[in-house]
């Protein structure tokens, strides 16, 4: 006789997850430059407290209503559903990011007497996205997301910077673009997992442009 054996999901799983719509979105990921070089050289009671006053400076600084997806040792994932941010927002964002994170970065300094060489950079991408739940949990899902992350590990000298995706920049106003040129930036193609090639645009804060960026 055949019987049918029907098992359950683990209880943590949503089943509505397998309803979900694949929709575009933004997803911006500001970074940590300097977070593995710190975790060696810092004990950990000191070094998890600096990180975590560091991440929530980045959290509270969010003015484009982002959506937080994940926070990961050095790094926030933000999401929003939608048309595409723009460029000048995108940048605005960074350079209030930047001037909190600096500014945390210096009281934190007088706080524990130490010297915290970190540093900040954004990463921002577009494309599908989907999303599952796990309990509480909303959890980002594509390769949209999968792109972004390998966009951290990219051949950019400077570390501190905001790299935009030819993805993001699809439906920018050319005459908008010329205007952020007064920034450094420079245009770069890279083959990711041997087959996709992703093309972005960086613009270099190195030296503080953030001035030229609010102007």
């Amino acid at each position: 006789m055949n019987r049918t054996i029907t098992r359950q999901l683990p209880f943590l799983i949503n089943t509505n997850v397998y309803e979900s719509k694949v929709v575009e979105g933004t997803i911006i990921i500001p970074d940590i430059s300097g977070f593995s070089r710190f975790v060696e050289t810092t004990d950990v009671e000191t070094g998890k407290l600096i990180i975590s006053k560091l991440l929530n400076a980045i959290i509270r600084s969010n003015v484009l209503d982002l959506q937080i997806s994940e926070i990961e040792g050095d790094a926030v994932l933000f999401f929003k559903y939608g048309k595409r941010i723009a460029a000048k927002d995108i940048l605005h964002q960074f350079c209030l990011m930047k001037e909190v994170f600096n500014q945390e970065v210096k009281f934190l300094e007088e706080e524990f007497q130490l010297n915290i060489d970190l540093s900040l950079k954004l990463i921002a991408h577009y494309g599908p996205l989907a999303q599952y739940n796990i309990g509480k949990f909303e959890k980002l899902y594509g390769q949209t997301v999968i792109e972004a992350h390998h966009l951290l590990k990219n051949s950019v000298a400077s570390s501190t910077y905001v790299l935009l995706t030819d993805a993001l920049l699809d439906a920018e106003v050319n005459s908008e673009l010329k205007k952020l040129n007064k920034f450094v930036e420079n245009t770069i193609c890279e083959i990711y997992d041997g087959i996709k090639k992703i093309c972005y645009t960086f613009f270099d804060f190195e030296n503080d442009l953030c001035k030229k960026c609010l102007a």
